[in-house]
């Protein structure tokens, strides 16, 4: 199937956007998780007690002050359910994926929990490794986690998806082509026609979004989009090194308009490390608003090279750098804008119309040629 004629494309780094929640919202991802909690189990903690048991390790852990507290019968009794609950719990998930329903995983309670219970009954290799499985098990959850959770706010913003990219485009250097389905559309705050991934049709610069229709629906989040610290590191760090580069973003901390407002945010002690600049902005880039969304469907057997930036986007986001207006300007073309500094800011200007400016933290108000004109 290829993508009809007229159609709004993704530019390259939305691709990959879409193709991390289309793979993380997978039932193939699910049941990954899934297996490592039983490997866990059934290969590393249930012959690991039982060597404990067969030991006597208890013999000598047990004491006046602490009772069992250290004890293998303790962790045993205490801990262990909640590792059984979280592979219940994802039993269940897999099952309801059959009437497109989607839930957050109970990862984050369960390593709470074991926490709260002393491992002093293992040799501290045995305690590490077990350790380091939970630590892959809690990173691999938190990727379905950001996706389905439909609170207030989305956690997927540009950064995080950064954050994820070097190590998804070793695994998948190729990834699904996509299509946009201007005809299927969504509104931030509630659920969505259909089942996966949405663009939003308001703010280029937004992150993708995943929602469903099962259970109730999971609603669309407001749009994660740049305020005005975040078009500034686009435009000057650039699409491709945006959070990559690590100098580049170092320099943009350390420019002439932003060294000040940074400066109390630096808790490293001594020079500061050019490392840690990509996380610094990013806690201070992005903001949220309202948006409309469309539906954006895998075309089945189409596939393309993964890149944050492809030779299509150049146009486009030459003519965004072009079509961005100071508030307080005149407007440079009639048609539709949208500032970040303001939700539901989307309103017609007339060519040579004054652009408002709203008083913000990061400085002076910008506004944006939005994509949808209609």
């Amino acid at each position: 199937m290829s993508t009809p004629g007229n159609q709004l494309s993704l530019s390259a780094w939305h691709k990959v956007q879409a193709a991390m929640l289309y793979h993380y919202a997978s039932l193939d991802y699910l049941k990954g998780l899934h297996q490592m909690v039983s490997e866990l189990m059934d290969g590393e903690i249930d012959p690991l007690i039982n060597l404990a048991r067969v030991q006597g390790r208890d013999a000598v852990l047990r004491d006046a002050r602490w009772g069992d507290r250290n004890t293998v019968q303790n962790w045993t009794n205490s801990a262990w359910p909640f590792l059984s609950d979280f592979r219940q719990s994802l039993t269940r998930d897999i099952a309801l994926r059959t009437m497109e329903h989607y839930e957050v995983t109970g990862a984050n309670e369960c390593l709470r929990g074991l926490n709260e219970f002393s491992m002093n009954w293992a040799a501290p290799d045995e305690e590490e490794k077990i350790q380091t499985v939970l630590k892959e098990i809690s990173n691999y959850a938190r990727n379905i986690d950001y996706t389905m959770d439909d609170r207030s706010r989305s956690r997927w913003t540009d950064f995080n998806f950064a954050y994820n990219y070097p190590e998804f485009s070793k695994r998948f250097p190729c990834i699904p082509k996509f299509w946009v389905r201007t005809d299927v559309t969504a509104e931030s705050s509630k659920a969505p026609p259909r089942t996966g991934v949405y663009v939003s049709s308001d703010d280029p610069n937004a992150a993708l979004q995943f929602a469903w229709t099962g259970g109730g629906g999971g609603k669309l989040r407001p749009a994660s989009t740049f305020n005005e610290i975040g078009l500034d590191a686009l435009q000057q760090v650039g699409r491709k090194d945006l959070w990559f580069d690590g100098a580049k973003m170092f320099a943009f901390v350390q420019s002439q308009k932003y060294a000040s407002f940074f400066a109390g945010k630096m808790i490293i002690p001594g020079k500061p490390d050019p490392y840690l600049a990509p996380s610094l902005v990013a806690r201070s880039a992005f903001t949220e608003i309202p948006s409309n969304w469309y539906f954006v469907e895998i075309i089945n057997d189409e596939f393309e090279d993964i890149a944050v930036v492809s030779e299509d986007d150049s146009l486009t986001m030459n003519t965004q750098e072009r079509l961005r207006v100071e508030g307080g300007h005149a407007c440079v073309r009639a048609g539709y804008w949208f500032t970040p500094a303001k939700g539901g800011s989307r309103r017609y200007f007339k060519d040579g119309e004054i652009t408002p400016a709203f008083g913000t933290d990061y400085g002076v108000t910008f506004w944006q040629w939005g994509e949808n004109q209609m």
